[in-house]
């Protein structure tokens, strides 16, 4: 049995700054405010602008999530991230990411899970701690 377990000890989150409105869409295509929102429940979305990927955002949110949990970056010792937005095949985003914090001999890999890639990473991320292999 493992003497290791798994916490969340700090999260984060990210949204870039330009916003998209209803009444923004509005003037590019024959619907309104009220029309979306009664649909889907959506009443902006976030735009990301020049240079601002998945990496970008990723890299802010993790940055958020490390200062909540009390880590330096340098006490990482593996990146996961869990998208279908990848900024390219290859390399993954999770090295960009990796890069970004300055984790540079830091192993970093994606998996590629729509809807389901938070459990999908949380789970592969608490199976490499409950190893051993990794703490952070």
């Amino acid at each position: 049995m493992s003497t290791y377990s798994a916490i969340i000890s700090g999260t984060g989150s990210f949204l870039p700054e330009k916003r998209l409105t209803n009444d923004d869409l509005s003037k590019m295509v024959d619907t309104n405010d009220a029309w979306i929102t009664q649909r889907t429940g959506i009443k902006e979305r976030r735009l990301v602008g020049p240079g601002e990927g998945t990496a970008f955002l990723a890299t802010n949110a993790a940055r958020r999530a490390l200062h909540a949990a009390g880590l330096e970056p340098s006490e990482i010792d593996l990146v996961l991230c869990a998208t279908i937005t990848p900024e390219m095949g290859f390399p993954s985003t999770a090295c960009f990411v990796a890069a970004a914090l300055g984790l540079n001999s830091t192993p970093a890999f994606d998996l590629t899970a729509a809807c389901s890639g938070f459990l999908y990473g949380l789970e592969t991320a608490t199976a490499f701690i409950k190893s051993g292999r990794y703490r952070n």
